[in-house]
């Protein structure tokens, strides 16, 4: 068969900087004109772009028309329309020809579920995916399995963690509840009783004021925690200049559990009798580093490559800890029962008599699936918020934090266990009441009494939030907060 395009074996720098930049963007499927030809939507971005495969692929984006490679775009429907691994040999061509493309349409070929799904017995199963409100005409939701993806943004669903609707009087499968909005902006709907049709298969998804209050509660499950940039470790403290969070790389002890340390503090040689475990990201992974700590280059935020990944390295959530975590049982009326709300961890609904656990970053998840996680990790699983890091050592200088657990534990051991939620401090973890620390003889540590009454001096009465601080404190680093100035009592 005659070919336009020459064939390549391996894949070009351009192709593969684009592939990256594939895999880390998010983008939205809008329309597809045929099995080859999609209408996309890259986040952030105002204007829609087609593309095309063929020989050649085509994209109406500027990048493809300067390099006449194949773009992010390009590669974004080959990786994750069509799921093709990026080694794969039709990832990184500059064209298809026919047969080619049809081997990719039939190796990405998924049964759809059907139209009119009974629902009876997946609701007597599944008692969460039934609504107590449902609408005469309307199907059950379809069961989120592991390898489902939304079909606006391609991205898994359990993975992505995003919370989900479903079609309500078609296929009864899975979407976004966001990309779902982008879905009915494109279609330029108006009127609060129009119905938005499924993406999958085109049957009428729900009414539009449906999806604009599920859009609105959703946005009660995302925290500020979220946000905050990558190399911030929430909740974690440095175990010698007490410094909280850490910022850039996170050094950990192999054997101390608990034991963390700053990229400056592990640079002096802090703690060498232990190996250590370090990360950038707070959702990575910790890696091994060399035993010498005080070489400046392994401690540098930047890995080698030959690092080994340490997945044991994680501390679990002390059982005593985890059941002074805040839990409520879902009751008639409350807001949990809204839709949009929903566990962010297997994407249901909350149920009437179901058990929901805050964590200190706000994310609220069942009981269920959470506990399971946290007696692993010691972490949020969506934004990597640390929940418990005692300060188990005083070093020089490192007054903050024990002034810190000082107070919360006192306030703590007063009030009671319902109340433990107002004692969450931004950026900092809980702390163990029975933690030893050293005595402190600043102004933090006086006069905190048990009383909810007496417990209010603590709320602001210093600008910008800052209680107790201390002239004689030596100034803060750049981009670093030490414990105190984050130091806020909610209601």
């Amino acid at each position: 068969m005659f070919r336009k395009t020459v064939w390549r074996n391996t894949a070009s720098d351009a192709v593969s900087s684009h592939q990256d930049q594939a895999l880390n963007m998010t983008a939205f499927l809008l329309k597809a004109y045929g099995p080859t030809s999609f209408l996309l939507k890259e986040e952030g971005e105002a204007k829609n772009l087609r593309v095309c495969l063929g020989d050649p692929h085509t994209c109406t984006c500027p990048v493809f028309h300067r390099e006449m490679e194949p773009c992010k775009h390009i590669c974004w429907v080959l990786m994750r329309k069509f799921r093709l691994p990026r080694e794969h040999e039709y990832c990184f061509q500059k064209g298809l020809v026919e047969r080619q493309i049809l081997e990719i349409l039939h190796m990405t070929h998924r049964s759809r579920t059907p139209r009119r799904e009974s629902g009876r017995s997946t609701a007597l199963k599944f008692p969460s995916l039934q609504s107590p409100g449902r609408e005469d005409g309307s199907v059950c939701r379809k069961v989120i399995q592991a390898q489902d993806v939304c079909p606006i943004c391609q991205e898994d669903l359990l993975e992505k963690r995003l919370p989900v609707s479903y079609c309500r009087f078609g296929c009864g499968n899975n979407v976004h509840i966001s990309c779902m909005k982008v879905w009915a902006d494109h279609q330029e709907l108006s009127g609060q009783d129009v119905m938005v049709k499924c993406p999958l298969c085109r049957e009428a998804f729900g009414s539009l004021k449906l999806l604009r209050k599920e859009v609105k509660n959703a946005a009660k499950l995302y925290a500020a925690a979220e946000t905050e940039k990558p190399d911030r470790h929430l909740g974690v403290l440095c175990h010698n200049c007490r410094v909280c969070p850490v910022t850039g790389t996170c050094f950990k002890c192999t054997v101390c559990r608990y034991y963390y340390l700053c990229e400056d503090c592990s640079k002096k040689g802090c703690h060498p009798e232990h190996r250590f475990v370090s990360r950038t990201n707070r959702r990575g992974k910790w890696r091994h580093v060399g035993e010498d700590l005080t070489d400046e280059e392994r401690g540098a935020s930047s890995q080698p490559a030959n690092h080994s990944i340490a997945p044991d390295a994680v501390d679990p959530l002390p059982e005593h800890v985890l059941r002074r975590l805040p839990a409520v049982r879902v009751r008639p009326g409350s807001q949990l029962l809204d839709p949009g709300q929903q566990c962010r961890i297997c994407l249901q609904s909350f149920a009437l008599r179901q058990i929901a656990r805050t964590l200190p970053c706000r994310h609220k998840f069942h009981a269920d699936c959470v506990d399971g996680i946290l007696r692993k990790s010691n972490s949020c699983p969506l934004d990597g918020f640390v929940v418990y890091c005692p300060p188990t050592r005083s070093g020089s200088g490192g007054k903050a934090a024990p002034q810190l657990a000082s107070c919360l534990s006192n306030a703590r051991d007063k009030l009671p266990e319902n109340n433990l939620k107002d004692l969450f401090v931004p950026g900092v973890p809980l702390l163990d009441k029975t933690a030893k620390v050293a005595p402190s003889h600043g102004t933090l540590n006086s006069e905190v009494q048990g009383d909810q009454s007496q417990l209010k001096r603590l709320r602001s009465p210093f600008p910008s939030g800052e209680i107790g601080c201390d002239p004689n404190q030596e100034p803060r680093q750049p981009g670093k907060t030490r414990a105190t100035d984050a130091l806020q009592i909610y209601e």
